[in-house]
C-alpha cells in the first residue's frame, strides 16, 4: 500500500474524530477523539508500508550516533597524545637547553684550567731560559777569564810550558 494513501487516511480518520468542545479542562477545546483501535492498526499498516530503506536509513542514524561517539572518543585521545608528545618535546627542549648550558660552563672552565696551565708553562719556560742565561753566563765569563789569563801570560812561558814540548 502506498504511504501516502495510509498517511491521508490518518488525516481523514482524526477529521472525522468526535470534536470535544469542554471548558472545563483547559487545553481540551478543539480536540478530536478518535478510536484506538483503528488509530493502532492504521498505524501499523503504515509501518509496514515503509519501504526497507527506511529501516536500512534508520540503522544507519543509529549507526552514525556510533560513529560520532566512537569519532569524538579517538579524537580525545590522540588531543591527549598530542599533548603528551608537546610535553615531551618541550620537555625534550629543556634538556637539550640545560646540556648546553652545561656545556658552555665546562668549555668556560676549560678555557679558565687552559689559561692556567699555559701561564704556568710560560713561567716554567722563562724560569729555564734564565738559568739557562745565567749558565751561558758564567762559561762566558769563564772563557773570558781563561782567554785573558791566556793573553797575558808572557811568551817564554809558553816555551817552558811541560805540554807545548812534547807537541813539537
Amino acid at each position: 500500500m502506498d504511504i501516502l494513501t495510509l498517511i491521508e487516511e490518518l488525516e481523514l480518520m482524526v477529521e472525522a474524530g468526535e470534536k470535544w468542545y469542554t471548558r472545563i479542562i483547559p487545553g481540551f477545546i478543539g480536540k478530536s477523539v478518535i478510536n484506538a483501535e483503528d488509530f493502532f492498526d492504521l498505524l501499523h499498516r503504515l509501518r509496514s508500508a515503509l519501504p526497507e530503506e527506511m529501516s536500512v536509513a534508520n540503522k544507519i542514524s543509529r549507526d552514525r550516533e556510533r560513529i560520532l561517539q566512537e569519532a569524538h572518543e579517538e579524537r580525545a585521545k590522540i588531543l591527549s597524545a598530542s599533548r603528551e608528545q608537546a610535553q615531551l618535546l618541550v620537555s625534550n627542549d629543556e634538556i637539550v637547553k640545560q646540556a648546553e648550558q652545561r656545556a658552555e660552563q665546562i668549555l668556560d672552565e676549560a678555557r679558565i684550567d687552559a689559561q692556567a696551565i699555559r701561564a704556568e708553562a710560560e713561567t716554567w719556560a722563562r724560569g729555564i731560559v734564565e738559568r739557562l742565561d745565567n749558565y751561558v753566563n758564567r762559561i762566558s765569563a769563564t772563557i773570558d777569564k781563561t782567554r785573558r789569563a791566556l793573553l797575558s801570560e808572557p811568551t817564554g812561558a809558553e816555551e817552558s810550558h811541560p805540554l807545548s814540548s812534547e807537541e813539537d
